[in-house]
């Protein structure tokens, strides 16, 4: 994976990939015993150890999860480059995922667009009523509808 790439100087252990990368050391393992990510060299304590490249596999691994890639697609598109799938096959993976990440973000905006005019109604409601004085007992609701029914 090309992007993002993180750089170390030296190999690095799972803790400190994990702390670089924001995840947990068991997310590592996982992704790992999954076949997501390939298992990094040892030391020779027996300890994995993390090199830019592994780094960068992880954490392309991280960037493609956080787009709501499923685990069994991150799984298919780490076997396909295993097997020596050609470019084209791993761009095609790659864009099939993209359509579907555009067609969450598009589902997401429609429903912050609703998000946005059910708060606006709440605040035109509110403002509606500052104008009443002290003396009252309390908002008239006579003759305003309320905002959760305005906008459904």
């Amino acid at each position: 994976m090309l992007l993002p790439e993180v750089r170390v100087d030296e190999p690095v252990t799972i803790s400190a990939a994990a702390g670089l990368l924001g995840i947990t050391v068991d997310t590592v393992r996982y992704y790992e015993k999954e076949g997501i990510a390939p298992a990094p060299d040892r030391g020779q304590d027996g300890w994995r150890r993390y090199d830019t490249a592994a780094l960068s596999w992880l954490a392309g691994t991280v960037m493609l999860r956080g787009t709501g890639m499923s685990v069994q697609e991150m799984r298919e598109y780490a076997a396909a480059y295993r097997a020596g799938a050609d470019d084209a096959e791993r761009l095609a993976l790659l864009e099939r995922h993209h359509a579907t990440v555009l067609g969450r973000q598009a589902e997401v905006q429609r429903h912050l667009a609703a998000l946005e005019r059910k708060i606006d109604a709440y605040r035109r409601t509110i403002a509606a009523r500052r104008p009443e004085t002290a003396e009252s007992t309390g908002p008239s609701m006579s003759g305003r509808s309320h905002p959760a029914q305005a906008e459904g």
